[in-house]
C-alpha cells in the first residue's frame, strides 16, 4: 500500500500522517520517520488526479481517497504549517468539482468501478477544505446544495474547514471532458434543475483498480429517473473476485462484465481485459455536443475499427448513440442498455421505456439504423452467489451474420407529460 497508485496510497499514508502528528509532542520519532516517508510515497497515487481531477477509480471511490488525503493535508497544514507541496499536485485544485460534475440531476452517480448500487453523492468531508484551500466557491456552493436537497446532516469536519456559501453562483459549464487514466465525458440541458437530462460515457482502461469492461458505457438520466444504469459492485468475497488481467475469473462475473454494461457487444465475448478507449474527438458546450471514443482496443478480434458517438440533439432534449464497426469477420454485433423500468416493444424498432413510480415520465428508444431491425428483451437475472439483479432487464438489439462496416445509430428521447 505504501506506494500503491490506488486510494490505500491515500488512506493509510494519510492516516500514517496524521496519528504521527497526533503523538508528536510526546514520541515525536513516528512523525520523524513517517511523514517524509508518506510525504514521498503519496505522489505516487496524485498523479492520477491529472490533469482534470477525475478519480480513476470512480466518484465512489473518489470519497474514500480524497478524503484521507486532505485529513492529511489539514494535519501537515495545522501541525507544521504546511501541506508538503501535496496542494501542487496536478489536478488536485479541479479535484473537488468531480462529484458535482459526474452527478446527475438527483445526485446519483456516474456509477463506473466498483461503486455500490444506486450510489448517490454526499455532502464530502473534502469539499470546504478544498474549496478553501484553491478558494473555489463552486465546491462548497455544491456541499450546501447537497446537504440542503438530499436533507443531509451536517458533520464535524463541514464545521471546521467551514465555507459559507456564496449570493452569486459560478458559472458551471453544461458538458465536460475528463481527460486521465481513466478518461469521462458529461452531458446535460441543465443545473439546479431536477428534471433535466444527464448523460456520462466512460473510456480509460479496462485493466485498473476496480475497472469493470465497460469502455463506452454510458448512463442516462431525466425527469427524475435514472433509465440507463450501471448495476455497480458485486461482492468483494467472491472467489476470484480480484484476479484481473486476461482470463481472470473477475471477468466471470456479470456485474463486472460487458454483458451488464451499456456497451456494444461483438462475437457475444468480453471486451478485451487489457484494452484502452480514448476520446478522439470532443464538441462540448455546444448547440449540439458530442463526444467520439475509440473502442478499437476493445474489440479487436473482431474490428479494425470501432467508434462509439454520443450526442445530445434538438436542443439538448434527446441523445443519439452511433456505433460504427469495421469487422474483420463474419460476427454478431448486438447494442444494450441496462434499465430497472418496464420495457414495451414496439413494432418499427422503437420501445418505450416506463418507470413504475414516476408514471408520468418514459423514454423512447428508436432504431435510426439499420432499417427494419427490431428491440428485443433479455433479462439481466443471475444466479447467487452472484447479486440477483432483481428488477432489472435489457433492452436489445442483435444483429447476426455481419461483415464488413455495421453502423447502429439509436436515439434514445425523454418524454415528461
Amino acid at each position: 500500500w505504501s506506494k500503491a497508485e490506488n486510494n490505500w496510497n491515500q488512506v493509510c499514508n494519510g492516516g500514517l500522517i496524521v496519528g504521527a502528528l497526533a503523538v508528536a509532542e510526546t514520541d515525536p520519532t513516528y512523525a520523524q520517520d513517517f511523514v517524509p516517508l508518506a510525504l514521498q510515497n503519496m505522489p505516487v497515487a496524485l498523479k492520477n488526479y491529472a490533469p482534470d481531477g477525475l478519480w480513476y477509480e470512480g466518484p465512489a471511490y473518489w470519497s474514500y481517497a480524497t478524503e484521507y488525503l486532505v485529513y492529511g493535508m489539514a494535519a501537515l497544514q495545522s501541525a507544521l504549517g504546511t501541506m508538503g507541496n501535496l496542494e501542487k499536485s496536478a489536478g488536485l485544485d479541479k479535484t473537488g468539482l468531480v462529484p458535482m460534475i459526474c452527478t446527475s440531476p438527483n445526485y446519483g452517480f456516474l456509477n463506473f468501478a466498483d461503486a455500490g448500487e444506486n450510489s448517490k453523492s454526499d455532502a464530502s468531508k473534502a469539499f470546504f477544505y478544498l474549496a478553501k484551500i484553491y478558494n473555489n466557491a463552486n465546491i462548497s456552493n455544491y456541499a450546501h446544495e447537497v446537504i440542503k436537497s438530499r436533507n443531509l446532516l451536517a458533520q464535524p469536519h463541514h464545521v471546521l474547514w467551514y465555507q459559507a456559501p456564496t449570493t452569486t453562483i459560478p458559472t458551471r459549464d453544461l458538458d465536460t471532458y475528463f481527460k486521465g487514466k481513466v478518461e469521462v465525458v458529461t452531458m446535460r440541458s441543465a443545473w439546479n434543475d431536477p428534471n433535466a437530462l444527464w448523460l456520462g460515457v466512460k473510456g480509460g482502461v479496462n485493466s485498473s483498480e476496480h475497472s469493470h469492461l465497460d469502455l463506452g458505457n454510458f448512463e442516462l438520466e431525466a425527469g427524475g429517473v435514472r433509465w440507463a444504469r450501471d448495476l455497480g459492485s458485486d461482492d468483494y468475497n467472491l472467489p476470484g473476485y480480484w484476479t484481473m488481467g486476461v482470463g481472470g475469473q473477475r471477468w466471470a462475473y456479470y456485474r463486472l462484465n460487458s454483458f451488464s454494461h451499456n456497451v456494444p457487444l461483438l462475437g457475444n465475448k468480453n471486451q478485451y481485459e487489457l484494452a484502452k478507449a480514448n476520446f478522439i474527438e470532443t464538441n462540448l458546450n455546444t448547440a449540439t455536443p458530442s463526444a467520439v471514443l475509440d473502442l478499437t482496443e476493445a474489440y479487436r478480434d473482431f474490428s479494425s475499427k470501432s467508434t462509439r458517438k454520443i450526442s445530445m440533439i434538438e436542443n439538448r432534449k434527446a441523445f443519439l448513440i452511433e456505433d460504427t464497426h469495421t469487422l474483420t469477420k463474419n460476427t454478431e454485433v448486438a447494442w444494450g442498455m441496462t434499465t430497472a423500468n418496464q420495457i414495451e416493444l414496439l413494432k418499427g424498432g422503437k420501445a418505450i421505456l416506463r418507470n413504475s413510480t414516476i408514471t408520468t415520465r418514459t423514454l423512447e428508444a428508436e432504431i435510426i439504423t439499420p432499417v427494419g431491425a427490431e428491440f428485443t428483451v433479455e433479462s439481466a437475472t443471475q444466479k447467487a452467489p452472484e447479486k440477483l439483479n432483481t428488477g432489472n432487464s435489457r433492452l436489445m438489439l442483435r444483429l447476426p451474420n455481419q461483415t464488413r462496416e455495421i453502423k447502429i445509430v439509436v436515439k434514445l428521447t425523454p418524454k415528461m407529460s
